[in-house]
């Protein structure tokens, strides 16, 4: 028996545990990344993954914040965004390649989840795809307007270094894709402060970007040496107007990683470019 203390030896199981549930879930991540216009069906997915449908559909969205659909259905806008800004293909092929058999519910879909439509998407893209991903961001810190009433603050640590701009948003699901309830532009270290919150359940998630990033990159790439991605550990409750929890929040930036749901959502870019 080994001599090792029970309380070491159950860290290392949960250790073990939570490498074999990302190990699962990376398998499935794979599948549809290598062919994001597939069906990629439940079953096929717990399968690639080597575990039955419940228990996938469970760990999947423990290990990623995400369902399998809702992953799957970011993958394919991430994919579209990727087409529309290294491709010359036509909206109509890239539809076809990501997925979906019709363009109005493609178009419909991005403009959703994006911000904009994918033709003002490649467009935006063409006249300010090089400029500098920091100071778009630094004109949104200018014209986003201080809350009225402060109903979440919450320390974001880590990213691209200190100084680095960060861009930090409530969003109602674990992906950030359609509008945020509330966003907030700081600098890291620093306090991100949310406020005008309706009543509900928020995902606190925020992103930042190597100081020589582009426009270009912060819209298109996951690269884990340029894109640094974080979330607070517990959701923000809001209930009659207040935080339900006093604990403060707070939200860790580390590179990005495979499980970590595509960004989808491009409008605040957008906005601070002056395009929309």
């Amino acid at each position: 028996m080994s001599g090792e203390p029970a309380d070491q030896r159950g860290e290392r199981s949960a250790r073990q545990i939570d490498d074999h549930r990302v190990a699962a879930v990376m398998r499935s991540v794979r599948c549809m990344q290598a062919d994001v216009g597939e069906k990629h069906l439940l079953p096929d997915l717990a399968r690639s993954a080597s575990l039955s449908p419940f228990h996938f559909h469970r760990v999947f969205r423990m290990v990623t914040s995400a369902t399998p659909g809702r992953f799957l259905a970011a993958a394919r806008m991430a994919e579209a965004k990727r087409l529309l800004v290294r491709t010359s293909m036509s909206v109509t092929d890239i539809c076809i390649q990501v997925g979906y058999s019709s363009l109005g519910t493609f178009t419909t879909q991005f403009t959703r989840l994006v911000g904009v439509s994918p033709r003002r998407f490649r467009q935006t893209i063409e006249r300010h795809g090089a400029e500098s991903f920091a100071a778009v961001l630094d004109q949104l810190r200018e014209i986003l307007p201080e809350p009225l009433e402060v109903q979440v603050a919450g320390s974001v640590v880590g990213g691209a270094g200190d100084g680095a701009l960060v861009a930090a948003g409530l969003f109602r699901s674990g992906i950030p894709q359609e509008l945020p309830a509330a966003c907030a532009i700081v600098s890291s270290p620093g306090i991100a402060a949310f406020g005008g919150l309706p009543d509900g359940d928020f995902h606190a998630l925020a992103m930042s970007l190597a100081p020589d990033a582009s426009v270009e990159d912060a819209l298109v790439t996951q690269d884990p040496e340029l894109c640094y991605v974080g979330t607070a550990e517990r959701l923000v409750q809001i209930r009659d107007g207040r935080m339900v929890s006093s604990t403060p929040l707070r939200i860790q930036l580390r590179p990005s990683a495979p499980v970590d749901p595509p960004l989808v959502l491009a409008l605040p870019i957008l906005l601070a470019a002056g395009v929309v």
